[in-house]
């Protein structure tokens, strides 16, 4: 499994919001300039995030972004398959031939889906808040 250089950057671009909550609403433009990113890509990302119900635009679009909800109920998987736009497991990766990802055929599969619910459950039990406040960044500039 590889998440895209857009996932990357709406976990990037939404913990940043997280942390300049005060701050909100913040344009794409602005978020891409201080995460590094490039802004008409973010701002294409941030459609994504509008259509998932993670951000809103502000009451005047030309003022940026909020979230939608609070970010403490925004988990990273439903981020991840927001921007992916499909499920980021289904299945084993070695899907082929007569195995079809059935238990106690592959012991390879097996290991992989366990590993895939071991993920699955650290995004969804992971928020939005918790990410942007336990990131390495954030803990090695404390």
């Amino acid at each position: 499994m590889k998440l895209k250089q857009a996932t990357v950057y709406a976990l990037h671009a939404t913990m940043y919001m997280v942390r300049h909550i005060t701050q909100l609403p913040l344009t794409a433009h602005a978020i891409a300039k201080a995460e590094g990113m490039p802004p008409g890509y973010l701002a294409k990302i941030f459609q994504r995030l509008v259509k998932a119900n993670i951000v809103k635009s502000s009451a005047n679009h030309k003022k940026g972004y909020v979230f939608a909800r609070p970010p403490k109920e925004i988990n990273l998987l439903e981020l991840f398959e927001a921007v992916e736009d499909r499920p980021i497991f289904q299945g084993c990766f070695l899907d082929h031939g007569d195995c079809k990802s059935e238990p106690g055929k592959c012991a390879i599969g097996k290991c992989w889906m366990d590993a895939a619910k071991g993920v699955t459950g650290f995004l969804v039990e992971t928020s939005l808040v918790v990410a942007a406040w336990e990131h390495p960044e954030v803990c090695q500039n404390s």
